[in-house]
Parts: C-alpha cells; sequence; structure tokens
C-alpha cells in the first residue's frame, strides 16, 4: 500500500531526512519512533504529499506522488500532530467541509459525521464552535477528519497523546477496525507501550535517529539488531524501550552531527 523509497528532504542546509526505505502493506502498521527532530514527521509529510520530497520516491497503492500528487492525497488520511482547526467553525460543519473536500456525497458525509461523533461522544458539542473545544475534543476532531473518507494509507503523528484512556483505547479501537478493512496505517509516537502494543499485533516499529531509519522489523527483528537478546544476563526478555535506547545508543555521533552536510 504504501512504497518509499531513497525518500530525503532537506531545507537550506539541514539534511531532515536521507535514504529512508520502507514499505508498509494491505491492512499493515508501521509504527515510526525517535527522539524529537529524528524526522519522522518530516517522513509522515512527504508519505502524505503534503511535502516535496528533494529525493527518492513515495508511491501509495501505486500512485507515485510525483506524478499525481491529488491522486495519492484522496487515499490518504494524514493527522497532524497539531490539529490545525478552523476555530469559527462548528464541529459538524468542519467535517461537512473536509467531506466536500473528499468528493463524498452529502448523505454518506452526513452519516458518517454522525456515526463518527457518536463513536467518540462529541454528539453534544457538534455545533459548537472549535475555539471552544478543549485539546482532547480537538484530536478526537482531527482524527474523523483524516478518517472520513475511509482512505487507504492512515498517517498519523501522535494521535493519542491529548486523549484520556477511555478516549484513547475507544481511538485505537476505531483504527484497528480500518486497519481489519484494509487501510495501512503509519503511526508516529513517542508511547513506547503503545508502540510495543501495535507490534505485538503483527505491526513494524521503526527506529530513527538524525533523520535515518536505524532499523525497521518486527520486536524479535529488532531485538537481534539491538544485540541486548545475548548480553542480558535476566530471564525477561528486554522492551522495546531497551531495545530503542540501546539501537540509537549504538548510533554514531558523527552521522547526527552529518545532518547539515
Amino acid at each position: 500500500m504504501l512504497e518509499v523509497e531513497n525518500l530525503a528532504k532537506r531545507y537550506g542546509d539541514v539534511l531532515a531526512l536521507r535514504d529512508l526505505t520502507v514499505q508498509v502493506g494491505e491492512g499493515a502498521c508501521l509504527v515510526l519512533l525517535g527522539r524529537n527532530g529524528a524526522g519522522k514527521t518530516t517522513a509522515l509529510r512527504c508519505m502524505a504529499g503534503v511535502l516535496a520530497p528533494s529525493a527518492g520516491t513515495v508511491r501509495v497503492d501505486g500512485i507515485d506522488s510525483a506524478a499525481d500528487p491529488a491522486g495519492v492525497r484522496a487515499k490518504v488520511g494524514l493527522m497532524p500532530e497539531l490539529p490545525g482547526l478552523y476555530e469559527r467553525m462548528s464541529a459538524r460543519a468542519y467535517l461537512d467541509y473536509f467531506g466536500a473536500i473528499y468528493d463524498l456525497e452529502p448523505a454518506v458525509r452526513r452519516r458518517r459525521i454522525d456515526e463518527l461523533l457518536d463513536l467518540f461522544e462529541l454528539s453534544d458539542a457538534g455545533d459548537r464552535w472549535l475555539g471552544t473545544f478543549s485539546k482532547g475534543m480537538r484530536q478526537k476532531v482531527a482524527l474523523i477528519r483524516a478518517t472520513l473518507h475511509r482512505p487507504r494509507l492512515i498517517l498519523a503523528d501522535e494521535p493519542t497523546s491529548a486523549l484520556d484512556p477511555d478516549s484513547a483505547r475507544r481511538a485505537w479501537a476505531y483504527l484497528k477496525d480500518l486497519q481489519d478493512g484494509g487501510c495501512a496505517l503509519v503511526i508516529c509516537t513517542h508511547s513506547m507501550d503503545e508502540a510495543e502494543s501495535l507490534a505485538a499485533e503483527g505491526g513494524a516499529i521503526g527506529i530513527m535517529s538524525a533523520g535515518r531509519a536505524l532499523a525497521v522489523g518486527d520486536l524479535a527483528e529488532l531485538r537481534r539488531r539491538s544485540g541486548l537478546q545475548s548480553r542480558m544476563e535476566v530471564r525477561e526478555l528486554p522492551t522495546l524501550q531497551d531495545i530503542y535506547l540501546a539501537i540509537v545508543g549504538n548510533h554514531p555521533r558523527e552521522l547526527a552531527e552529518s545532518r547539515s552536510a
């Protein structure tokens, strides 16, 4: 569903993303981990066709983003870390506006908006201006906006960071339902618990630093790459946090310094 090959993005003298190559199949999930500035958000924006890469290719469902960026954006749902909502619109009017952009028929978008507002317990607030919404409520609206057209690929940056535990559970269950229907997911998160849970259900994890993917694979592969399995003299397997710190800690300092090369 998603094919990224040798993707790079430069901002002036800063190489924010370099030589990223990943694939995500239909109904699969890739979790991107990394410290702030590792290149995760830049990667998502290039995958979504919002940013034009400096080099490399992105294909979504076989469509090359350079040749047909509009075709790619029609198949992608992007949920940025900052929702960027229109504060002087009601939630219903805002979602209806984006539903029209996605070319959804009026009856279809009204039905989906009502269903999703109800799912995320926003029905009673649907006619309020978005400027009155709390941070968590805004994040729910951003998730609805990104998935209203039932995209083939969802790119989500910290999708549950502002949500209470019950709302986060609903959000992950909703994303899992979309995934079971064949939607591919790429999730950026700082939560090791969330990443480990997604990986336990068959997802892959990419550990990024200095704009580059240091390792991509399932937990077993990352454990092998970290070297911890052979070094740890304990009965319990290393956690994802152990693995992440080992891989990032083994990352050469000179590579981080070369981002501006």
